[in-house]
């Protein structure tokens, strides 16, 4: 069987070069590197596409099996082939017509002569053919382990995807990418190498018979990075052997890998974990995608550990399912956790909401702002057309800009800010019945809400969303510190009088920034992404759990409370802007080093959520960071349990705030007869043009 696939690959090759010839007379060179050596499939031992009829241009759905947990076999199995990681085609088709100019190929990045069509042509062994490395989030790892040599590799990465061949659009036309790396040992003491798999879009044509080895409608090309450019790459072998290769991760840790997948992926493909612990697919699941399943079910420890991880990149629902581990025959093993907490009988209660302190001050604002919403609209009217004009200079396909001071925003943001009135959206648009719907459905069970919108990174630095990098942010200075997005608080006026109680965390945000206007250390949101820090996340746990303590049904839970403390934890990376920028601008940003602050419980063990907590923290990734990724233990939740005294449980979703209410509701109405209060925090940006509609 295998000599029969290895003779049919020969005879593809053989054919493409035919095709080669015959059509150099259209005008398209023939693609100037051929095979060399027999044609081989690249593959990864310990991973195995589990669908059938898989296609990496149709499907909706990807399953991997990854049987041995190290980090560098659950990277390769979410980047290799995946349908999630294409760049769009440009809008107008700039290469039509033109030659492209293969004499000076990817800036030097690729050493000359060592280009080849097949990864046959490479002096690869069989053991380290069998051992890809998804270079994307490898190169991300080193950077943020402080690896010698990883900028090195990110510049050869960065230099592949910037190859224009000569033709028009600039490198922001992404026609091939650096997608996966492969070290080889030549021996007698020579240098390690590091090859380069590049797999160009399906879509770019202007050579002619580009080889498609693999199959996957995106052709390849393989080449030895130039170690003129690359350097020693002893240190990012023994990295890659070492940690990213040798350590198995346990499931706690598989578990927080795909928090963090889900998370970086967010922002181009509102990508969120889904809940597969009854197994999956779940009645719930899309019925396009359960066909393309075609039959197939899965379920937590019969077929492994199980992370689903749900998108919807384009309006259509996507998954990818790993299948993480050894499968057995028994049910899903126990994982350990935090010791059992006993929280007392809560007698039952009537939500007290209080929304009247809110809109005082709010009524206050307007006063002080000439009376009505148009006469405070006009007076930052100078700042929202610096951010207009900001966001239309952005190019086709970029989601986040450059500001002031090295710090990046999202695209959304500055378009919430402009975004007007939040009540004044169509049809589910709006979130206000959503939100007055989700108050009534809570009461009914006893259970308060507090609603808690998190201020965007750019109404608290405006100045710096407002400038370019280098501009002049004097004329906007004035706007730190003050209300720049004035239906913001019409917003949260129109809830307070439908009698839904809000913690406002804007007044307290703006204080803190007017106090520290340049800060030295730590600033409330993390410069290259879109989510607060440490410092910001704690100061909203502090404002949320004064408001909780007020309650009269905390006075017993309050009595006799848990006692926890923190401890430092660094961690270094990439923001989740960098990668939206412009692709001119990506290299400009250094990973960002920041310290969190985990808390750690009597037992001495780091916080952990409940389910049987009666305080329920809903939210999107606000109150994911910190606590189920990067340093872990240190988000929200962590905090707001280290001030209440008590542990809560977290039910969140990536880039979902407005609709995470169904992850609870799934657990049935009953559920929440044992629940006293439902915090809902969620970023503000999402109150404007959700993409999904808030589900009513």
């Amino acid at each position: 069987m295998r000599a029969d696939r290895t003779d049919l690959l020969r005879l593809v090759v053989f054919c493409l070069g035919l095709s080669a010839a015959a059509t150099c007379a259209t005008g398209r060179p023939a693609f100037p590197w051929r095979t060399k050596g027999s044609p081989v499939v690249a593959t990864r031992a310990d991973v195995e596409t589990v669908n059938p009829g898989y296609q990496r241009e149709r499907s909706q759905l990807l399953v991997r099996r990854v049987r041995r947990p190290s980090r560098a076999s659950l990277d390769f199995a979410a980047y290799h082939a995946n349908f999630m990681n294409a760049d769009p085609p440009p809008e107008r088709d700039e290469d039509a017509g033109r030659r492209p100019d293969a004499s000076h190929p990817f800036d030097g990045a690729i050493a000359p002569g060592s280009l080849t069509a097949s990864i046959g042509g490479t002096p690869l062994s069989a053991e380290e053919r069998a051992h890809p490395l998804a270079l994307a989030p490898l190169v991300e790892l080193l950077e943020a382990k402080h690896v010698p040599g990883a900028e090195r590799l990110e510049d050869v990465v960065d230099r592949v995807r910037a190859e224009t061949w000569g033709l028009p659009g600039g490198p922001q036309v992404v026609r091939q990418t650096a997608s996966e790396g492969y070290l080889h040992d030549p021996g007698s003491g020579r240098p390690v190498e590091v090859w380069v798999k590049i797999e160009f879009a399906p879509w770019f044509h202007a050579f002619a018979a580009l080889p498609d080895e693999d199959g996957d409608g995106f052709p390849e090309l393989y080449g030895r990075a130039d170690p003129k450019m690359l350097g020693d790459a002893t240190a990012v072998a023994r990295f890659v052997r070492d940690e990213y290769e040798g350590r198995l991760l346990s499931p706690s840790e598989v578990v927080a890998w795909g928090h963090q997948l889900a998370s970086y992926w967010y922002p181009s493909y509102n990508t969120d974990l889904v809940d597969a612990r009854q197994g999956w697919p779940a009645a719930d699941t899309e019925p396009d995608v359960r066909k393309d399943a075609g039959g197939l079910h899965f379920e937590p420890g019969k077929d492994g550990q199980l992370i689903v991880m749900r998108g919807k990149p384009a309006g259509k629902a996507v998954y990818n399912v790993f299948l993480v581990g050894e499968p057995s025959a028994g049910e899903a093993p126990a994982q350990a956790g935090p010791p059992a907490v006993a929280f007392p009988k809560l007698p039952p209660s009537k939500p007290t909401p209080d929304a009247a302190p809110v809109a005082r001050a709010i009524r206050a604002e307007l006063a002080a702002h000439g009376g009505s919403w148009a006469a405070w609209a006009k007076q930052v009217a100078p700042l929202h057309a610096a951010l207009e004009h900001r966001l239309a200079g952005l190019p086709a396909g970029a989601k986040a800009l450059s500001g002031g001071d090295g710090f990046l925003f999202y695209a959304r943001s500055l378009s919430y800010v402009l975004g007007g009135d939040l009540g004044k959206q169509h049809g589910n648009k709006d979130p206000i019945p959503a939100i007055v719907r989700f108050r009534d459905l809570l009461a009914k069970h006893g259970v308060d809400l507090l609603f808690v919108p998190v201020p965007t990174k750019a109404e608290i630095f405006p100045e710096r969303a407002a400038v370019a990098p280098g501009g002049d942010a004097a004329p906007y200075a004035r706007f730190v510190g003050q209300v720049v997005n004035p239906f913001e608080r019409k917003f949260l006026l129109e809830l307070a009088d439908k009698g839904v109680e809000t913690v406002d965390l804007l007044p307290a945000f703006l204080a803190e920034r007017a106090r520290d206007p340049s800060p030295k250390g730590e600033a409330l949101y993390q410069a290259e992404d879109t989510h607060w820090t440490s410092r910001g996340l704690e100061l909203a746990a502090r404002l949320v759990a004064e408001r909780v303590r007020r309650y009269p049904w905390y006075k017993p839970l309050g009595a006799h409370p848990r006692r926890y403390e923190t401890k430092d934890a660094s961690f270094t990376r990439h923001g989740d802007l960098c990668s939206r920028l412009p692709e001119a601008e990506q290299a400009k940003y250094a990973p960002e080093t920041l310290v969190g602050h985990q808390v750690i419980g009597p037992e001495g063990a780091p916080y952990e959520d409940d389910p049987e907590s009666p305080i329920v923290l809903l939210g999107d990734s606000f109150t994911g960071v910190y606590q189920l990724m990067d340093c872990e233990h240190a988000g929200e939740s962590a905090h707001l349990a280290k001030d209440l005294g008590a542990p809560l449980d977290l039910v969140m979703s990536y880039g979902g705030g407005p609709n995470v209410r169904s992850k609870l509701l799934r657990r049935g109405e009953a559920a929440l007869g044992d629940k006293k209060l439902v915090i809902w925090m969620m970023t503000a940006r999402d109150l404007y043009d959700f993409s999904e509609g808030w589900d009513r």
